[in-house]
């Protein structure tokens, strides 16, 4: 592995992130495959060596690249929009529709239309009332943290006649696809892909955009700053995220959702079709708010429990969160969750665990939480991790670990709060760079 200096990866990361990306991948996975040398064994310089290792692989265990994108209860709209959905011909919506705040004399050219259309919708109507409300409130938290993800490589040109791996795509201002666009999940049926874009989309006349190798196309999210047009016979897949409005000229087809923000859905012969998770087992995610805090400030642990199944998963056993060796739960503890069902959350201050009882609930095709205020009062970064099999349900058991990193710090609660992620990977480069070369060092002298 090539060893770079903290100036040379700062100056990488802005001009070749996908390129900087990997080399962080190749520094963190060279760093977990070297033994950290034990206090009492070593020498005040090994010690300091030693630190800095555990420093950068607490960085390193921050998540940095995509993960899906939860919709909440968006998740079983095809259409969703703000000011007007209108049909013409034979739509085929498969899916739940939405409006809000406007009501049904805003929807038109459907069959339950006033007058009526011959627009087909195979699922729920909902005009103006609080399902939609909330659907639309949980499509906006989507486009807000597709919006929030680094962006991997930028888009320069037309779409078609790529083929892109899983990452996040950007462009300041617009994007387009003519031809075909091809997405290759590299055989990771959790294989994300996003595309944030400053302004419009559109694709041409008889576009398409086709997954291949195993990918699914409700991990495709379209983040779109105005509004997103689709050529007639256009052939679509995923989340169309639009602030402004979406239009579907004559004959085009999607799989996705179509989400109009602050505007209006336009449909003409258009089919959608709400797409759904291939089942699997629930899993969880975790994070410290602030991630970073002086010693005896508090902080909050959040449990994110995930369900990607068509049905309620309950706790079959509590799950159980140990807090890591000097962090313990804060007085008060304010414990509390999100989650339905039985099962409660417990923790006492000054402990060292969270739980939440078995029979809580997780939504279908959705997510709950569970949280605590921590605290600790010596400096360090620690590393809580969940590991798999914490999560017991009748939806299966979380198989990956879940970590988040809180880093206790003389000054750290005045600037880490407030950093986006690249502001944060900016801030920790030099640190990862350190961490390596104090590696290579205790390799050369072991």
């Amino acid at each position: 592995m090539t060893i770079y200096s903290a100036s040379e990866a700062n100056n990488e990361m802005f001009t070749q992130p996908h390129r900087f990306l990997k080399r962080l991948d190749e520094a963190c996975r060279a760093l977990r495959s070297t033994t950290i040398p034990v206090a009492s064994n070593v020498g005040v310089a090994a010690h300091k060596r030693a630190g800095l290792m555990a420093a950068s692989l607490a960085f390193c265990s921050l998540p940095v690249l995509a993960q899906t994108i939860p919709l909440g209860t968006a998740t079983g709209f095809g259409v969703i929009a703000a000011q007007a959905i209108t049909s013409t011909g034979a739509t085929v919506i498969t899916g739940d529709l939405g409006i809000h705040p406007n009501n049904a004399s805003s929807v038109t050219g459907f069959l339950f239309s006033t007058p009526p259309g011959t627009g087909i919708v195979t699922g729920t109507p909902h005009f103006a009332d609080a399902v939609a409300l909330t659907a639309k409130n949980d499509a906006l938290a989507a486009y807000n943290t597709a919006a929030s993800r680094p962006c991997t490589t930028t888009i320069s040109g037309d779409l078609g006649g790529r083929t892109l791996t899983p990452g996040v795509y950007c462009s300041a201002s617009s994007m387009g696809l003519t031809g075909t666009l091809t997405l290759d999940s590299q055989g990771d049926s959790n294989a994300v892909f996003i595309f944030q874009m400053g302004s419009a989309l559109t694709t041409a006349s008889a576009s398409q955009v086709r997954m291949i190798n195993g990918g699914q196309s409700c991990n495709i999210f379209w983040q779109i700053g105005s509004s997103a047009t689709m050529g007639t016979g256009s052939s679509f897949l995923g989340n169309v995220l639009a602030s402004s409005s979406v239009t579907m000229t004559t004959g085009t087809s999607s799989t996705g959702r179509l989400i109009a923000l602050n505007g209006a859905v336009t449909l003409d012969g258009s089919t959608v079709t709400a797409c759904a998770l291939a089942p699997g087992n629930a899993s969880l995610t975790k994070s410290f708010s602030p991630a970073a805090i002086n010693p005896g400030g508090s902080s909050r642990l959040t449990v994110t429990l995930i369900n990607p199944n068509p049905t309620v998963a309950t706790l079959n056993a509590p799950l159980i969160d140990t807090l890591p060796l000097g962090v313990v739960v804060a007085n008060p503890p304010n414990a509390s969750t999100t989650c339905g069902g039985s099962g409660v959350p417990s923790a006492v201050a000054g402990g060292s665990t969270l739980s939440l009882g078995a029979g809580a609930t997780i939504p279908a095709n959705g997510f709950c939480s569970v949280s605590v205020a921590v605290t600790a009062s010596s400096v360090g970064a620690y590393v809580n991790t969940l590991n798999a099999g914490a999560l017991v349900t009748t939806n299966g058991n979380n198989t990956a670990r879940a970590q988040a990193t809180l880093v206790v710090g003389a000054a750290a609660a005045a600037t880490v709060p407030t950093l986006s992620t690249w502001a944060l990977l900016l801030s920790m480069v030099t640190l990862l760079v350190i961490g390596v070369a104090a590696q290579r060092r205790s390799t050369r002298q072991s």
